[in-house]
């Protein structure tokens, strides 16, 4: 028989289906938006807080998790939270590194402009000029 793994989201908090419907609404209100960024934020889901935070034009919490992915290397979320200059990715890679987030320094130093450390960090294959579709 299937159990279910996931755990059921607290009360006040939509689930996928209730997200994708609210952010797909032409008219969300900025403070319904503020509210559910702040509430996935709080239970460490920083995608869907990203997406509320954005819809809603939410500074502070695009802030906050820009400073999260500072904290964490997290390239991939500082992709999604637009652009940046040179120097913060290269905080992001240097942080990455530190924890041992290879692929994230990779794309972070990439995102610098910085090609060569970037390369270093590609993994063997990529560095003989083999790709998967070869």
């Amino acid at each position: 028989m299937f159990r279910q793994s996931a755990q059921a989201l607290p009360q006040g908090v939509p689930d996928c289906l209730k997200k994708r419907h609210l952010l797909n609404e032409k008219e969300l209100s900025t403070e319904l938006c503020q509210d559910y960024g702040k509430k996935f934020l709080a239970l460490g889901f920083w995608e869907d807080a990203l997406e509320f935070f954005k819809r809603g034009n939410y500074e502070p919490g695009l802030e906050k998790l820009k400073t999260l992915a500072l904290e964490t290397g997290d390239a991939f979320l500082m992709t999604r939270l637009g652009a940046h200059s040179p120097e913060v990715w290269r905080q992001v890679a240097e942080q990455a590194l530190k924890l041992g987030k290879i692929n994230f320094a990779r794309r972070a130093f990439e995102q610098a402009g910085d090609t060569e450390r970037a390369e270093e960090l590609a993994g063997p294959s990529k560095k003989d000029g083999f790709t998967p579709s070869q």
